[in-house]
């Protein structure tokens, strides 16, 4: 079966909000920026990079590496919001500068027609629906799961560290993961599915950074990483396909999905009891065999 190209979903996106996506690729994931840069190449939009665009580009440049320094030893609950005062301030910069660029001169403004005010009726409030992805406590799961590590475990303060900064990096992208398989299941898949796909394997890459290195943890710490790649590595797969999946709910019955899924149960039953996004216990798997 074929899965849904990030180039299909970006067909419904206007061609600014591709180009901010091609603009700023510092806050998407590679494979969102370069399917934004294929649909513009696509309409015949692709630009080359211009010099006189240098300066603006430097100071949105480094805005985001401000943000980047802070964004490495801050705990995730905090990084969000420096990352959107990091958008925020780029967004601001580009603005102005669009602002003065447009504003018509001192004898367009004389020779305009003085507009008349809007009658009180005309100006309605429209409701836009949300589809962003929940916020969880980061740090409280990660509490959590030390706290289930033998205090002799614990001594080694390096192991201890790498531990946490491991399960911060975990949690962030399995939240996102769970989640994103719960609307599947329960039929609440949102117009941005895909894209939100895609974030969460963006989220998924600081975990596979981590994971390549090699730990001298104890036996507690060294099953619960073990259980964790596990999981990482089946999700990402998941994620993958699961958007070219969701028409007529195929993902029910595809073997490889349904397959990794009750893996991913399994092997969570070794990492916490409860899932932090549904509330319900992790399952785990029961061989039965015939006599």
């Amino acid at each position: 079966m074929s899965t849904a190209a990030p180039t299909d979903v970006l067909r419904t996106k206007t061609d600014a909000e591709l180009r901010f996506f091609v603009d700023n690729p510092g806050y998407y994931h590679a494979d969102l920026v370069a399917a934004a840069r294929r649909e513009l190449d696509w309409r015949g939009l692709a630009q080359a990079s211009r010099p006189e665009a240098a300066p603006a580009a430097y100071a949105q440049a480094s805005t985001y590496e401000v943000a980047q320094l802070a964004y490495e030893d801050e705990p995730v609950s905090r990084r969000q919001p420096l990352l959107i005062a990091a958008v925020v301030l780029g967004l601001a910069g580009a603005g102005g500068a669009l602002y003065w660029a447009s504003r018509p001169s001192a004898e367009a403004l004389a020779d305009a027609d003085v507009p008349k005010p809007r009658a009180a009726h005309s100006l309605t409030l429209e409701t836009v629906e949300s589809h962003a992805m929940p916020s969880f406590d980061i740090d409280k799961l990660v509490e959590s799961q030390v706290a289930s590590i033998p205090a002799s475990e614990k001594q080694e303060a390096q192991a201890l560290r790498q531990f946490k900064g491991l399960s911060r990096r975990f949690w962030a992208a399995e939240t996102q993961s769970e989640f994103l398989t719960a609307q599947a299941h329960t039929g609440k898949a949102s117009p941005v599915f895909a894209e939100q796909a895609l974030m969460a394997r963006g989220t998924w890459s600081a975990w596979n950074k981590g994971a390549v290195y090699g730990y001298r943890f104890g036996p507690t710490m060294q099953a619960q990483f073990k259980n964790m790649a596990l999981v990482a590595s089946s999700q990402q797969h998941i994620l993958d396909r699961l958007p070219g999946l969701l028409p007529e709910r195929k993902f029910l019955t595809d073997k490889e999905i349904t397959a990794r899924e009750a893996e991913v149960q399994d092997w969570m039953t070794g990492v916490r009891r409860l899932s932090p996004v549904t509330g319900k216990a992790y399952r785990a798997t029961v061989l039965q065999f015939k006599s």
